[in-house]
């Protein structure tokens, strides 16, 4: 075969491979459907198509406390917190598992950035032979700009400051610690400076349906810790057997947070008081009593949460309470202490093992004190 021929058999291969090749589907170009959305922080993602950015979230947690350890306190505990003394004559353990969906999205707009907030939560109980819940626990929309944000929807209360840092929190404490459908505002002062006036659903508090609670809180930020300064006016409800049930309580807290890194990395110290006048709910007085509206006192607590080593850490709470009603001539005092040690093997995971102990009078009479323990196992992604 010479150079011609074999050059004529190339040029025919070559037009032959060219026309099937042709007749082949071609292979799509990948395309990035999801796009990180560094602005915002870690975890969120931009939706196909959208400006706006999401981040999902979630929590499962299993928990066990002990009946109590001792005789009992009994009656004057529940009084401050859950309004229904019947619940402690058996001396009941209690166990729940509890799990939470976190949805958080931003976008940025013209108008301002638009962050919403969606928290539901799906729990089973042991109380009672054993009960379900499904719920919303916080649903928020706050619009955000230079100067401040706007929030409408359920939040926890601009009133509200330290909660106490102990996991479980086995015999409970006594602050303000409330979610309730508001609309707010806070506006950035600047140099770490915050100030936020709230419209407050009084009905969260017990009080009177279809009314509002006045909110104020004024907030100073700094890398040594924080301090806010706040205030509230309660819409009372109207009491049976009251000729002046209605009308306003009001509240005052103040809330001391310090960092202290520079003495061992991973801890921090809280103080707090608050105190009410016939807004009982806003030092830690279950809204379910009828008392609530007619009793002022003060609460007094402080806090500590340190790193033992790097993936072991404690907490330690203190509470005081004294309370006077004068709907039915009660006073009541009570004293809590409860700590907490949490071992973290891995980030989101945690293990802790939790005490508690109260004791207080009632009417100036000693009553015997509660001590519990806890468990808890909580993993957070």
């Amino acid at each position: 075969m010479n150079v011609k021929t074999l050059a004529l058999a190339a040029a025919a291969a070559a037009a032959a491979t060219s026309v099937q090749a042709a007749d082949l589907p071609l292979a799509a170009e990948p395309v990035n459907y999801v796009k990180a959305c560094d602005a915002f922080g870690a975890g969120y993602f931009q939706l196909p198509g959208k400006d706006t950015c999401i981040k999902l979230g979630g929590r499962i947690r299993a928990q066990y406390v002990s009946h109590d350890l001792g005789e009992g306190l009994g009656d004057s505990v529940d009084y401050l917190n859950d309004g229904d003394p019947s619940t402690d004559t058996d001396n009941d353990y209690s166990s729940y598992v509890r799990g939470y969906i976190y949805f958080t999205s931003m976008t940025a707009t013209d108008f301002g950035t638009i962050k919403t907030y969606t928290e539901l939560e799906n729990e089973w109980n042991q109380d009672g032979g054993g009960s379900r819940t499904t719920k919303v626990n916080d649903a928020w929309v706050q619009i955000g700009a230079d100067y401040g944000s706007f929030l409408f929807g359920r939040e926890g209360s601009a009133f509200d400051g330290f909660t106490g840092y102990t996991w479980i929190g086995p015999v409970g404490g006594a602050w303000s610690d409330q979610s309730t459908l508001q609309a707010s505002f806070t506006a950035d002062l600047g140099n770490g400076v915050t100030a936020t006036a709230s419209i407050e659903d009084s009905n969260y508090r017990g009080g009177e349906k279809n009314a509002v609670d006045f909110v104020g809180a004024l907030k100073l930020s700094q890398g040594w810790g924080s301090l806010k300064l706040a205030a509230a006016a309660h819409n009372k409800a109207a009491e049976v057997g009251k000729e002046d049930g209605d009308g306003y309580g009001y509240a005052l807290g103040a809330t001391a947070v310090f960092n202290l890194d520079m003495v061992k990395e991973g801890t921090e110290v809280t103080f707090q008081a608050q105190y009410a006048d016939e807004a009982g709910s806003y030092i830690g007085i279950d809204s379910d009593l009828v008392a609530v509206h007619y009793t002022k006192g003060y609460n007094l607590s402080a806090g500590l949460e340190t790193s033992l080593t790097e993936k072991v850490s404690a907490q330690l709470d203190l509470a005081y309470i004294d309370v006077e009603s004068t709907f039915d001539d009660t006073e009541v005092t009570l004293y809590s202490v409860n700590g907490s040690v949490v071992y973290s093997p891995v980030p989101g995971l945690g293990l802790a093992l939790a005490a508690g102990w109260a004791d207080g009078e009632v009417n100036d009479k000693n009553v015997e004190d509660v001590t519990k323990v806890g468990a808890r196992v909580q993993y957070t992604f």
